[in-house]
Parts: structure tokens; sequence; C-alpha cells
């Protein structure tokens, strides 16, 4: 409870600030969207769901501080620590060999990749369904960015650069 109060302070000041930067990014184009228009968009996101957040913890702060319970400490500490370490830690290892290899192999062969590997660790049990979710997650990514927003994404080298030019 205490974490998410803190995480929630945290996640407001963040959203705040870069939300307030976001919307000094200069308008060159003289359209309702702009640069600064998406990032703005997902600060003002960010910062109802901290609200949110907040609003939750420090409600069940007090719903505990009416039960009185003798065992709050117990609870408190078995509350503030991670569920799943491992797959925490294995989460940021499998972002960063993500980050590593999109420059080799591409953003299609890494997303698929990479996509299908967190499902597994997360508990997807079907392969063809984790399999699908990275191609699905993939096509999307690839009709929203390089071909509706005209944003590059790495295409890789080799082969990968090839396959990557049948697609954006």
């Amino acid at each position: 409870m205490q974490l998410e109060r803190n995480l929630s302070i945290i996640m407001i000041a963040f959203s705040s600030f870069f939300l307030v930067m976001s919307l000094q990014i200069e308008n060159r184009t003289g359209n309702f969207i702009s640069a600064g228009t998406w990032p703005a968009a997902l600060m003002i996101l960010m910062l109802v769901l901290s609200v949110i957040l907040l609003m939750r913890a420090l409600k069940a702060k007090n719903v505990q501080n009416i039960k009185g319970d003798a065992d709050d400490s117990a609870d408190a500490d078995n509350e503030d620590q991670l569920v799943h370490p491992k797959k925490f830690f294995l989460l940021f290892a499998i972002l960063a060999i993500y980050t590593f290899i999109l420059g080799y192999v591409g953003f299609i062969a890494a997303t698929i990749l990479g996509i299908f590997v967190m499902a597994l660790l997360f508990g997807m049990k079907s392969y063809i369904r984790a399999l699908l979710t990275g191609i699905l997650a993939t096509a999307g990514s690839i009709v929203l960015f390089p071909i509706l927003l005209n944003l590059p994404f790495p295409r890789g080298t080799g082969i990968f650069y090839s396959l990557s030019l049948l697609f954006y």
C-alpha cells in the first residue's frame, strides 16, 4: 500500500513535468495534431491513472486504519515485496536483448520474437497464441507508425533489411 502511494506520487510528478514539456513543443505545421500531441496525450493518461492509483491507495489505507487489525505490520511487509521477482528480472533481460538485436535483425523479427517470449514468460500456455500475439502486435505497430505516421523503424541488416522493405 505504501509502495503504491509512493509510486503514484512519483508518477504524478513525472507525468506532470513531461506534460508541461510536451506542451512546449513548437507546432510548425499549423495542424491540430503536431509533434507534441502524442506525448501530451500519453502524459495526460498517465497523470489521470496515477491520480486514480493514489486515491485507491489512500482509500485502502483508510479502510485498513478503520479495521485496526493486529497483524497490520506483517501484511504491509508482504505487500511491498515483488510477487514474482524472477519474472521481473527476466523481463528486463528480455528487453535488453531486444534492444541489442533490434539494429541487427530489424523491427519485424525482433518484435515478433520479443513479444512471443514475453507472452510465454507471463503465462500464455499456447505457443501458437503467443506467436499470433507477436505477429498481430507487430503488424499493428507497422501499420500505425511507418505507414500511417511515416516514422522509421530499424530495418536490420542483410536478409532482414530485404524483408522489411516488403512491409514498410
